[in-house]
């Protein structure tokens, strides 16, 4: 799979499959789910209150994902991915095995390209290099059948962390 980490808005992404961040609640209130909700993501907030209703629950467990159609994004589908808890506390552990999970989830889906922000960097507790590393112990365990992973980053400054990173844990 090819790693490319790059500066931009992820929401602008054209791929198969986006991972986005998510709360426990899956309320699109802040973040990259937030940003998606103020394009025109009203459909998928509504398909995210129908997984909880339709389970009977108000939360998911951190390390969950929940698929969802792709809105007004160029994908054809978003995996919400929760990478904190409702301390909005993680881990890199936890976040490698969420990628790991979404990657996994993305594959089964037919996708070759996907995309990705940062997760539990922004409103959760990681560092960038705490991302990185976990995000390289995810790659490493992906799917095959997935050639391009684009990361999605807000900030030179942290494209180069994670390149840096990536670097050093993957070579």
């Amino acid at each position: 799979m090819n790693v490319l980490v790059c500066q931009g808005d992820v929401l602008d992404s054209v791929a198969d499959v986006l991972i986005c961040t998510a709360n426990p609640t899956l309320g699109m209130t802040g973040g990259v789910n937030g940003a998606l909700f103020t394009r025109g993501g009203e459909g998928v907030q509504a398909e995210l209150r129908d997984y909880l209703a339709s389970r009977r629950i108000t939360y998911v467990e951190a390390g969950t994902v929940v698929r969802t159609g792709p809105g007004p994004l160029a994908v054809k589908h978003i995996l919400h991915a929760v990478g904190v808890n409702m301390f909005y506390e993680s881990s890199a552990g936890l976040i490698s095995r969420l990628l790991t999970t979404a990657l996994k989830e993305a594959a089964a889906l037919g996708a070759r390209t996907v995309a990705t922000p940062a997760i539990a960097t922004g409103y959760g507790p990681l560092t960038m290099a705490e991302f990185a590393r976990a995000l390289a112990e995810a790659v490493r365990s992906a799917p095959t059948e997935i050639e391009e992973l684009r990361v999605v980053l807000r900030k030179l400054e942290d494209v180069d962390e994670i390149q840096q990173v990536l670097r050093a844990s993957l070579s």
